[in-house]
């Protein structure tokens, strides 16, 4: 019973020594320069998620509900270039 003891104490010891330098090396990392997609997280954002709700319009629309349906999407259209030029904007 003993050696089973030392035994496993023995293996739970040996990975903790080899574990140890990949612990010490994954430590923290340096923060790498923000890029440019990291700016305006926001404007991103409803920009991706005018473009899914174009899309669905478009493509899963039952009918084109008197019209009404492709003025939405001229309206998100419109929405989209505004964010761009914000984006844009913000350039200069």
């Amino acid at each position: 019973m003993r050696d089973n003891v030392l035994k496993a104490f023995g293996a739970i010891l040996l990975a903790g020594v080899l574990a140890a330098p990949v612990l010490v090396s994954a430590g923290p990392q340096p923060q790498p320069a923000p890029q440019e997609h990291a700016r305006h997280p926001v404007i991103r954002e409803s920009i991706e998620k005018i473009e899914r709700a174009r899309h669905d319009l478009q493509d899963y629309a039952d009918h084109d509900f008197g019209g009404h349906r492709a003025k939405a999407v001229e309206h998100l259209d419109q929405a989209l270039k505004e964010l761009h030029l914000a984006m844009n904007y913000d350039r200069h």
